[in-house]
């Protein structure tokens, strides 16, 4: 226990050691996404060498006011799906101020409820770009 609460305390300290490992055996990827309408679908796709259900994967909304939109745990085909319905509008997400949103990140959480999910947190964060559209 003594070790992972110091290996906890380094991925705190040190964001970087969260997010570029390089050659960790997973990869997050991200689809450009044309919202319509006030409800907000994303999705992520984990793969890798390890488990991929339940890997908390995070959504962010980037841009001058950017905002944490939601954590969703992969399923076993390695897909977090965040889903909400009447959440957005021209420019506010969840009832929030949003303003110049044109693109979205996914990346995997730094906190996981196993060893084996906190494999994944070494995955590149994937940006891709996002539009709004009314109607």
């Amino acid at each position: 226990m003594k070790s992972r609460a110091a290996a906890l305390a380094l991925v705190l300290a040190s964001p970087a050691a969260v997010t570029a490992c390089g050659g960790c055996g997973y990869h997050l990827s991200v689809e450009p996404v044309t919202a319509r309408g006030s409800d907000l679908s994303l999705s992520a796709k984990l793969t890798g060498d390890g488990p991929l259900q339940g890997v908390k994967i995070e959504f962010a909304a980037l841009g001058p006011d950017g905002v944490v939109l939601g954590l969703v745990p992969a399923g076993a085909d390695g897909v977090a799906k965040l889903e909400s319905k009447g959440a957005i509008g021209p420019d506010s997400v969840n009832g929030r101020a949003v303003s110049g949103w044109t693109e979205y990140r996914a990346k995997v959480w730094y906190l996981q409820d196993d060893d084996k999910a906190a494999d994944a947190v070494c995955a590149e964060p994937a940006t891709a770009s996002f539009r709004y559209q009314s109607g």
